[in-house]
Order: structure tokens, then C-alpha cells, then sequence
């Protein structure tokens, strides 16, 4: 189990331990389930927790070179070390499992426990760290399959219950509701939007299901927040629609083949909602438009409010950003856009990011966020230029002296009116580039040297 306070990758031992857990961490069963009084959780437990099994890794931590010269260090040997975790069976045929990445990371070998007692060996199929999901298999037969549930459609107060290994007890149940949906903070993994449960969940609960009243699995387990090793009632679970996208692009190509758009966009507040005529503060508003882009490809602008990808409804600029993370490139995909707020449709067809990096790699404007100045005063006449948006410390235009709120108006001699002008002179520019830009009431040239 990941811990965000006092971090521990998982249980590197089963260890005892005494925790007093506030009683504001245990939820209370619900009266009625699907319109029927309540009396036991057990009937629906029986048919899923087999689909819940036990992992045991014996993983190598990598050793530190030491340094003698400087502080008499001695160099520490690679040691062995025993994780404990849960995992999620996705596929009887195969013997698939799902888990939690941080589980199975340096794993030298794997044992995985069914809930009838059997014990396997198991192999990595593939695993992820941005999303931390990994998949593993087992050679198995008369293994139970477990329900997959939608995670869009849960709602804060819905009543899950959790299943794992915590601190190697398997097959430990505990109750609570969903507290938050969309927790894109505190930061934990490249991808997230995690679920957030009051469910104890404890160090071995990683990899393990978060499961709705229907008996479906609706989230991993995977962090919780703590002061020390002991729950407090704050839980942190990966969406069930998430892992499964994970899961298949590990299984199908052992690794995750992140797509991009190509926009940098922001989250709609009820004041910018107002400002920009639109109908409420759901989806982003894209600021930039990275050119040669499969966004600018499909016709996306400045300004352009996006609301909806294919199915799936945009609450904000995070859900967009692991959305693309899921999305395989070459995959053509539909928005649904605001313009003016005027609604609009466009297809696009998802870039390798990878190739993007290869083809706009400009050494002069690398660690630099840009945006048409045009695109923030559009009935300005006085300034035409590109406003720097944000930019890296150790990039070769910090070290120049460019700032965040500069608006670059010339660059080698030559008037720049567009990021795609300052691109098209970046990469054409020589030993350096002259850069004329306004800053407050002053005009100031500042040189860029190439970012080696």
C-alpha cells in the first residue's frame, strides 16, 4: 500500500502491530440493498472474493554505490526483500491477473494464493508505473472471474466494500462509501483519478478490489493518507473503467502506449464559464494548440471549450490529460466542442507523443509554455506577439532571463505575431536567438544559447 504522508511502497514484511482506527474510519452497512432489507453482505461476498487472491514477491531492492572520497559511504549490496500485495482475477481462461505496478516492481518471484488454499507461481505480462497497474498470470484451472463494474457511474455516498491482503491477512473485508470521485491530488502516480474511500484499506490491501454493493469490482486499492502505518479513514482507489484499459494494452502489447491531442488546456471555472458565454463549468478550455498537432490537425483552436471525448463527459483538464494516457495512438476519436459557445463536432486521430517530441524538438524553446497573444486580446492592435505562459528553470530561456508574462514581439530581427513564427525562426535560427520582447512598460533583447 502506498502511503502519501509516510511513504511505504508496500509491506515489505507481515508485521504486528497494534492501531487504534477512529471510529469515523467504519461505515455502517446500509439498510437496503437493490430495494431489499439488509442482513449480511456475506451471499454477495461469496460469489467474488475468490475472484480475489494473495500476492507474495520476493523482489530484489537495488543496492547504492556509496561514496568513500566524499563522506566515507561504503557502498550497500542489493538485498532481497518479501512484498505483499492483492491482486484481481480479469481472465479465467488465461489466468490474468491485475495489480498494482509498485507491487510487482524489481520482483524476482511471484506466488500467488487463491482463495481455496492453491498456490502458483506467477509471471509479469506487463506492468505501468504512470498508472500503476501491472498484469500477471497464472497457469490455473477453476478460477472464478471477477464482475467488472462501471466506475463512471458511481456517486459520492455509494457503498463499496474492500477486499485484500492487509499486512498479509487474506481475504480481510472492510466496509465504507465513496468519500471523493476525480482526486487528481494529492500527486501520486503520471495518471490519475482516483477514487477516494473511507473503507480501512492498509499496507497488503494494494492491487486489491474496491467492490459495489452489486458485487462489481469498481476500483484497485492502491494509496492511502496516513501519518503512520494505520488507516485514518482516507483510501485512495484506481477506476475500475481505468484499470481495464490499462490491463488490455498490457496484455495486448505488454506495455502502455500513451496517445496525445496535442492541447494544453485549463479547467473551466464558474467565472470563466461566465465570461466565455458557456453553459456551465464542465470540460476544459484549450489555451494552446501545439502546431502539427493531431488538435490542430482536426481543426481545434484557442478559445475552443472541449466538453466531450467520444462517450465520455470532460469535468476537467486531469480527466483529459488520463484520458489521453489510455488512448492508443491511431486511434480516431470524436469531440465535442464549444465554440463561441456554439456546439461542434471534430474528429481527430491520436499522435505518438514520442514522435511529436521527435519533430518539434527546437533547442531555443524547449521548457517553454506559449500562447498567441492575439488569442488573449483579440481586438488588440497594439500588441501582436506570443505570450511565455510558463517556463522551465534549468531551460536555456531561464537561463537568458526570460520570465512568465514576457510577450516576445521579434525574434532574430523579424516580427513574430504567432508561436508558429517563433517556431518556424527558432528552427532556422543559427548560434543563437535575438529575441526583442515587452516586459511591463519596457521593451528589453534577450539572447537564448542552444539547450544542449
Amino acid at each position: 500500500m502506498r502511503y502519501i504522508r509516510s511513504v511505504a511502497v508496500c509491506s515489505l514484511a507481515v508485521s504486528l502491530a497494534t492501531f487504534l482506527i477512529p471510529l469515523s474510519s467504519q461505515a455502517h452497512l446500509p439498510a437496503e440493498i437493490n430495494g431489499r432489507p439488509t442482513v449480511s453482505l456475506a451471499p454477495m461476498l461469496a460469489n467474488v472474493t475468490p475472484a480475489v487472491v494473495n500476492i507474495s514477491v520476493e523482489k530484489m531492492i537495488p543496492g547504492t554505490p556509496g561514496d568513500a572520497a566524499m563522506n566515507g559511504e561504503a557502498p550497500k549490496p542489493a538485498t532481497k526483500a518479501l512484498a505483499v500485495g492483492s491482486g484481481v482475477i480479469i481472465d479465467t481462461k488465461a489466468g490474468y491477473i491485475a495489480t498494482n505496478a509498485h507491487i510487482v516492481k524489481n520482483q524476482e518471484v511471484m506466488v500467488v494464493t487463491l482463495k481455496d488454499g492453491r498456490r502458483y507461481r506467477a509471471k509479469l505480462v506487463g506492468s505501468d508505473d504512470g498508472f500503476d497497474v501491472a498484469v500477471i498470470q497464472i497457469s490455473a484451472k477453476n478460477l472464478t472471474l471477477m464482475p467488472i463494474g462501471n466506475s463512471g457511474d458511481l456517486k459520492v455516498g455509494d457503498f463499496v466494500v474492500a477486499v485484500g491482503s492487509p499486512f498479509g491477512l487474506s481475504q480481510t473485508v472492510t466496509s465504507g462509501v465513496i468519500s471523493a470521485l476525480n482526486r487528481a491530488t494529492p500527486k501520486i502516480e503520471g495518471f490519475q483519478d482516483f477514487i477516494q474511500t473511507d473503507a480501512p484499506i492498509n499496507p497488503g490491501n494494494s492491487g486489491g478490489a474496491l467492490i459495489n454493493m452489486k458485487g462489481q469490482f469498481i476500483g484497485m486499492n492502491t494509496a492511502i493518507l496516513a501519518p503512520s502505518e494505520g488507516n485514518i479513514g482516507i483510501g485512495f482507489a484506481i477506476p475500475s473503467n481505468m484499470v481495464q484499459i490499462v490491463a488490455e494494452q498490457l496484455i495486448r502489447y505488454g506495455k502502455v502506449s500513451a496517445g496525445m491531442l496535442g492541447v494544453v488546456a485549463q479547467n473551466i471555472t464558474p467565472e470563466l464559464a461566465d465570461a466565455m458565454h458557456l453553459p456551465n463549468d464542465k470540460g476544459v478550455v484549450v489555451t494552446q494548440v501545439v502546431p502539427g498537432s493531431p488538435a490542430e490537425l482536426a481543426g481545434i483552436k484557442a478559445e475552443d471549450a472541449i466538453v466531450q471525448v467520444d462517450n465520455n463527459p470532460i469535468a476537467d483538464s486531469a480527466q483529459l490529460h488520463n484520458l489521453m494516457g489510455t488512448t492508443h495512438p491511431g486511434t480516431k476519436i470524436h469531440l465535442a466542442v464549444l465554440r463561441s459557445g456554439k456546439p461542434t463536432q471534430l474528429l481527430a486521430t491520436i499522435g505518438n507523443p514520442k514522435d511529436q517530441l521527435k519533430q518539434k524538438l527546437i533547442p531555443y524553446l524547449s521548457g517553454l509554455r506559449l500562447q498567441n497573444f492575439s488569442d488573449l486580446e483579440p481586438d488588440s492592435s497594439e500588441i501582436k506577439g506570443v505570450l511565455v505562459l510558463d517556463i522551465s528553470d534549468n531551460s536555456a530561456g531561464a537561463l537568458a532571463g526570460l520570465l512568465p508574462t514576457d510577450i516576445i514581439i521579434k525574434a532574430n530581427g523579424q516580427a513574430v505575431q504567432s508561436v508558429k513564427d517563433l517556431i518556424s525562426i527558432a528552427e532556422n535560427s543559427g548560434k543563437q536567438l535575438l529575441l526583442k520582447i515587452i516586459r511591463g512598460n519596457n521593451n528589453l533583447f534577450l539572447v537564448i544559447q542552444p539547450d544542449q
